[in-house]
């Protein structure tokens, strides 16, 4: 955190805050909640309020995030060129499928959610795009530890501390590279219950200007081991075809 500006965090953790909440708060339950001192938290939310971003209730004196943040953010992901080439092949699989398909990145020891293309079945997985999650979790993490050099892979794993989330989380580094050296040489990679035993998945990594991603289907947990010989021939097939492009 040393590296961040304390300025730019309070108001992203403003927003953060709102989103968790889901409803109208008060300066003193947002300035009790972010651990703000009510001047420097008032300070901050008339500048948000000022810019349009944050609209105050004459009623009660509550304040709620207007839909600019929004509108403004809709524009950056509509107009954002990766995206706009690569959605249309998500929604494609989704469809092929009928799960869930997401997009994810390696930040060092974690795997974060970068695109989420919800499945059309009524029980699937709900994942929502900025979420983050630790490597040795899920057929992200293990697409993208699958994607990198042996040796880096190695380091990173040395790195990491292991949590059990479910009685199927790896929670060893031996586990964990035995479980991403089968999936390399299989040519996909699936977590069975990683994270939540319902939930399961099969992914695998891709090359997009020159940098690591993976390519994961969410299921639950039934469907994934019942439709696993289709479900990694559809991720292996679009990986090949978006490291071609």
């Amino acid at each position: 955190m040393s590296a961040d500006v304390k300025s730019a965090v309070r108001a992203l953790q403003v927003f953060q805050l709102f989103s968790e909440l889901k409803k109208p708060a008060s300066l003193a339950t947002v300035s009790q909640r972010l651990e703000m001192p009510k001047s420097s938290c008032q300070a901050l939310l008339r500048t948000l309020e000022a810019h349009g971003y944050l609209a105050n209730r004459d009623d009660t004196k509550d304040y709620y995030p207007t839909r600019k943040l929004y509108e403004e953010m809709r524009v950056i992901v509509e107009e954002d060129p990766f995206l706009k080439d690569l959605m249309p092949l998500l929604e494609e699989l989704s469809e092929a499928t009928g799960e869930s398909v997401f997009l994810a990145r390696r930040q060092d020891l974690m795997s974060h959610y970068l695109e989420i293309v919800q499945g059309r079945q009524a029980l699937r997985f709900a994942g929502t795009a900025g979420e983050r999650r630790p490597l040795y979790i899920g057929a992200a993490g293990l697409s993208l530890l699958g994607g990198m050099p042996k040796a880096e892979r190695v380091a990173l794993v040395n790195r990491m501390q292991f949590e059990r989330f479910s009685p199927n989380t790896i929670t060893n580094g031996a586990a964990l590279l035995k479980q991403v050296e089968e999936g390399v040489k299989r040519g996909w990679f699936m977590s069975i219950g990683g994270y939540q035993l319902e939930v399961s998945s099969i992914g695998n990594f891709v090359w997009l200007n020159g940098q690591l991603y993976a390519i994961v289907i969410a299921a639950p947990t039934q469907r994934i081991e019942r439709n696993q010989k289709t479900l990694s021939r559809l991720v292996m097939d679009l990986c090949a075809r978006v490291t071609e492009r």
